[in-house]
């Protein structure tokens, strides 16, 4: 009897101690053939988690956009019913998508949804662009999908679940921060003395995905807003492409190394060609929204380097006929070695990491390595994507 205990001992010793568990929230556009195995579906994840909610919910997006009829009347009947269950909600929306988010503003406030309206713009520069929620002080979600009803049915999107709650933690720690910045707080007074991000690279958190053990750890933007300890998003990606042996995969909305006038800033671009010059293969999906624009010389010139290799997709239109504002590729992340991920709310220009809300997740692990680098092969050997012509002069694509 005591060699069985004694086993049954080893046995548990041996298996994962994750303190987390991760689910990648895929985005796949009606009538395309993406959709990893490896990843579920928003529309199901987000009901469940807010469902779920029993005390708390704070959303922070950068606008809502819904329409009669589609999948984000039940988010949004959701959140209310929150309400009603005795939920303490909170919502922030950017200044900036105010003409936007203000068709639903005034149904969620007489439902009781605490609202605030965030100046990114004035405090940072920038904007709220990070996209997330946290029920309970227990799991957050973020990701690239705003809260829109394109971004569930006609853009290609990825986000992650994550059922921690430290995680919840350090996210609830950037939302108090906004929330009070929103309320007139100043922005040196956002964040409280004690509080401290847990999770970070030096101190990542097991976790599952998929029934395998990786870690995590989480990473905000912009430079100069982020809370005590916590990991800035540029440099935890710069750190990835400089650590690159083999190979970087991503996929990214924009790419830019100046916006709206800005200096030239070379941070991440110099990242990429470092490491393509150490011999390792870089392939990049990006959005036809990126070309026909002065943006589009800077992907045409990192395209001209050896070793990296640049694809630009362009998602059909729907059966249905066109819809303003979607069928693109808006989902950003990246991996390395097939074995690091990088998955995050900013597109990858100079504007997104130090003037803008952002938000990041790196994780680290063959399993998320495997469903990343799934995601992606679906996209570069897909039939939307085809290699850049740096002697081509695109033309801007219609977006409404």
């Amino acid at each position: 009897m005591k060699k069985i205990f004694l086993g049954l001992a080893f046995v548990l010793a041996a298996l994962p101690a994750a303190a987390a568990e991760l689910t990648l929230v895929e985005s796949v556009p009606d009538g395309t053939v993406y959709g990893s195995t490896h990843t579920a579906r928003p529309q199901a994840v987000w009901l469940e988690m807010i469902g779920s909610a029993k005390k708390t919910l704070d959303l922070e997006q950068f606008y809502i956009a819904d329409q009669a009829g589609e999948v984000l009347e039940p988010m949004l009947a959701a959140v209310k019913d929150a309400v009603k269950r005795g939920v303490k909600v909170r919502f922030i929306v950017d200044k900036v998508m105010l003409k936007e988010s203000e068709r639903s503003l005034p149904a969620l406030k007489a439902a009781g949804v605490q609202t605030r309206v965030i100046d990114f713009k004035k405090a940072g520069g920038g904007v709220q662009h990070a996209k997330f929620f946290v029920v309970d002080g227990a799991e957050v979600y973020t990701g690239s999908q705003n809260f829109d009803w394109r971004s569930l049915r006609h853009i290609h999107e990825l986000g992650l679940r994550i059922k921690s709650a430290g995680a919840a933690a350090d996210f609830a720690l950037v939302f108090e921060g906004d929330w009070a910045l929103a309320g007139g707080a100043e922005p040196k007074k956002m964040f409280p003395r004690k509080g401290k991000a847990g999770i970070v690279a030096s101190k990542p958190e097991k976790a599952l995905l998929n029934g395998a053990e990786v870690s995590y750890s989480l990473a905000f933007s912009p430079v100069g807003f982020v809370p005590k300890g916590a990991d800035t998003e540029i440099s935890e990606l710069v750190r990835l492409l400089d650590k690159a042996k083999h190979t970087v995969r991503g996929q990214v909305m924009t790419y830019a190394l100046t916006e709206h006038g800005s200096k030239r800033w070379a941070d991440l671009d110099t990242a990429f060609r470092k490491a393509a010059a150490r011999g390792v293969k870089v392939e990049l999906v990006l959005a036809d929204w990126a070309m026909g624009n002065k943006a589009d010389r800077d992907i045409k010139a990192l395209s001209k380097t050896d070793n990296i290799h640049i694809k630009i997709s362009s998602l059909p239109q729907h059966a249905s006929g066109f819809i303003p504002y979607s069928r693109v590729e808006h989902l950003k992340y990246l991996v390395v070695d097939g074995e690091t991920g990088f998955v995050t709310t900013s597109n990858w220009g100079p504007g997104y990491f130090l003037t803008s809300r952002g938000t990041a997740v790196i994780l680290r692990g063959h399993a998320a390595g495997q469903a990343l680098e799934d995601i992606f092969a679906r996209a570069w050997n897909g039939p939307y994507a085809q290699p850049v012509d740096p002697l081509k002069e695109y033309q801007p694509v219609k977006r409404n």
